[in-house]
């Protein structure tokens, strides 16, 4: 029986651990890499640079409407009388029938309105805070994308981190089977230790397998975040897990209720909704329009010898009652005004709120990281004793198991406090939309 559980032993000890699955397209990046390739293929972000152009088109059409409309055009025809042959009663000349006659004509229209009502200015106003909004919005989807493939490429880095520390945790319960094993030949174990050696050999490498499948998962979701195919691992720079210190935390928070992109977007919605105010007021007064037309015109009868025809005219036009739909317009555009403001203020609140909490997680991961670390100190320092005290028979097998577990645990604990604090800190700069 012995041998039997010796041999079992020495078959688990000699199995290769499972090796990492690795893609033959797998590339490299690092975070600041990984976030420029997002920005430009993230949709939203595309999006959002789109809306940019798309307002600031807006507002040409505004000013254009302080210039005056021009308008041409050209017409040529020819006509044909069918009628017979006739005397002019007056002049005795026979006029023919059947004759064909052409026209020429050239015009040119220009008209610009002199008072709208201030309507003109309201929706100048309103195109430039429409604008203010979208490069906001820009801002803010880029920021957006740089906090999702941050909190991927973390992912990622954090997975790996995780594979590398199961892979500890094999090569120490295979350290642990090799002891157990070379006891049995002495008869200072058991054949119970073998088999506990060989269950943990086998559940670590179990373990290793979800987490190989967790990275594989983590790689293949940056990499179409970034715009690839396949996957992309993720290369840690010097700079990455260097702490962040924050010592005026009162200013940070100026910043962010005032500059967020959250915040400016909130008060650009303002701005536009208070200028369609002042342009649904301008419904109630009359509108004053200037125009002037110019035509030349010629046949054929005339050798085309073009005729100048030129006008001038001023329109005023006032529009009285229109059953009451203005007031509704004006109505709908104070509650929307109303509501912009509010949402602004929300806007603030809500910035504050979850700086307030990104604060507290960053300064708890912070202080969880230098927890973390004395403990997988004392954990390492453990291990080797009580391997060291297995190897000379002094404690159990379950004594060693317990400190391989808390080891396992600490190590654990340790690399998610790194990547906690990280964490946080996108969530901050997602926030500000900045770089801290």
């Amino acid at each position: 029986m012995q041998r039997l559980g010796l041999g079992l032993s020495l078959y688990m000890l000699a199995a290769p651990a499972a090796p990492a699955i690795l893609s033959a397209q797998q590339r490299a990046v690092t975070l600041s890499q990984a976030i420029e390739l997002a920005g430009r293929a993230d949709p939203l972000v595309v999006q959002a640079e789109g809306t940019t152009r798309a307002a600031d088109a807006a507002v040409r059409v505004a000013w254009g409407s302080f210039l005056p409309a021009l308008t041409s055009g050209a017409n040529y025809g020819k006509s044909y009388s069918a009628l017979p042959s006739r005397t002019d009663p007056l002049t005795g000349e026979v006029i023919t029938g059947g004759v064909t006659q052409g026209s020429l004509s050239l015009s040119a229209t220009a008209s610009i309105p002199i008072f709208t009502g201030f309507r003109r200015g309201a929706d100048l106003s309103a195109a430039r805070a429409g604008s203010a909004d979208a490069d906001a919005a820009f801002v803010d989807a880029k920021a957006q994308s740089a906090l999702r493939t941050t909190n991927q490429f973390i992912t990622a880095l954090q997975s790996a981190d995780l594979l590398r520390a199961q892979q500890d945790a094999i090569r120490r319960a295979e350290e642990k089977l090799a002891i157990a094993t070379a006891k049995i030949a002495t008869r200072a174990a058991t054949i119970s230790d073998s088999l506990t050696a060989v269950v943990d050999v086998s559940r670590a490498r179990a373990q290793l397998l979800s987490q190989e499948r967790a990275l594989t998962e983590a790689e293949a979701t940056l990499a179409r975040l970034i715009g690839l195919d396949g996957r992309v691992s993720a290369v840690p720079d010097t700079s990455l897990f260097e702490l962040t210190p924050i010592a005026d935390t009162a200013a940070l928070f100026d910043e962010a209720e005032t500059q967020s992109p959250a915040v400016v977007r909130a008060e650009a919605r303002v701005r536009a909704a208070q200028a369609r105010v002042g342009s649904s007021k301008s419904y109630y007064w009359p509108s004053l329009t200037l125009g002037a037309n110019t035509s030349l015109n010629g046949s054929s009868q005339s050798s085309y010898e073009l005729s100048n025809t030129r006008g001038f005219t001023v329109g005023v036009s006032w529009q009285l009652f229109n059953g009451f739909q203005r007031e509704r317009t004006l109505v709908q555009a104070h509650a929307d005004a109303d509501y912009a403001v509010s949402a602004a203020a929300d806007a603030r609140r809500d910035v504050a709120s979850r700086l307030i909490t990104q604060l507290a997680a960053l300064r708890i991961a912070e202080d969880r990281i230098r927890l973390t670390a004395q403990s997988l100190d004392a954990a390492r320092a453990n291990v080797r004793v009580q391997t060291e005290r297995y190897r000379l028979g002094t404690i159990q097998i379950t004594d060693l198991n317990l400190a391989q577990d808390a080891l396992s645990s600490a190590e654990q604990d340790a690399i998610n406090a790194r990547y906690e604090y990280l964490r946080a800190r996108a969530q901050i700069e997602a926030i500000l939309g900045r770089k801290l």
